[in-house]
């Protein structure tokens, strides 16, 4: 499993030799921080964020910060309900226009479960976009799916791919959808450090995507049981 993996890996670092428009000449990067802290049997928050650049550290795109509260009726499933803010420069290369702003408000159900020796999680996602433009404002709404599988190669090291498809309830139905394979480094007893590859469809572009990203796990019961992003 683990060279089934590997290879899935090698593969999609491949399509980044492929580009078509001005967006698509440049290895962007995305840059995440996520965080939770599970409070007791039932309640987890979720604090995360998120700065995305079109090339790798400079040529700014996007900022996005949103904050998660999650209900835990069984043990490996969910709901949550979440707030997020973004601030997103939508041209590439050029600053003349004043950025798109969007209050989200969005409702999540989570899964997670075992596949001999893959875990899998799968992640529902509504989404209400509020949208303010220069000179106008709007409502959209969509669904997003994500299938995320991590195989753990020892203690310290783990493999994660994850396919996530978008709904949209307005204009183009299938407007984006996210590939992402990565490494994954347990560099302290509940931090992690995950550097890899993802490639977004969106709209009529493809975009390659390095990630990195860190994420933090605390949990205030008697009895540790992490719950990974």
């Amino acid at each position: 499993m683990r060279y089934i993996i590997f290879a899935i890996l090698i593969t999609a670092f491949q399509f980044i030799s492929y580009s078509q428009t001005s967006t698509e000449d440049y290895l962007g990067s995305w840059y995440t921080y996520g965080s939770n802290h599970r409070l007791n049997e039932r309640f987890s928050i979720n604090p995360y964020a998120e700065l995305r650049f079109y090339e790798a550290s400079s040529n700014y795109n996007l900022a996005f910060v949103s904050i998660r509260g999650n209900y835990h009726f069984k043990k490996n499933q969910s709901i949550g309900f979440g707030y997020a803010y973004l601030n997103i420069d939508t041209l590439f290369e050029f600053d003349e226009e004043p950025n798109v702003h969007e209050h989200r408000l969005f409702q999540q159900y989570t899964k997670y479960h075992r596949l001999n020796t893959l875990k899998l999680s799968h992640r529902g996602r509504l989404e209400q976009r509020f949208q303010y433009f220069t000179s106008n404002s709007e409502l959209q709404n969509r669904f997003r799916y994500k299938i995320q599988a991590r195989y753990d190669i020892n203690k310290t090291l783990f493999l994660v791919v994850s396919e996530e498809p978008f709904v949209n309830f307005q204009d183009q139905v299938f407007h984006e959808n996210r590939f992402y394979t990565g490494l994954g480094i347990n560099f302290l007893k509940n931090s992690q450090l995950q550097i890899g590859y993802l490639k977004q469809h969106i709209r009529k572009n493809n975009l390659n995507r390095i990630q990195m990203g860190i994420s933090i796990q605390t949990d205030a019961r008697k009895q540790n049981t992490i719950v990974h992003l």
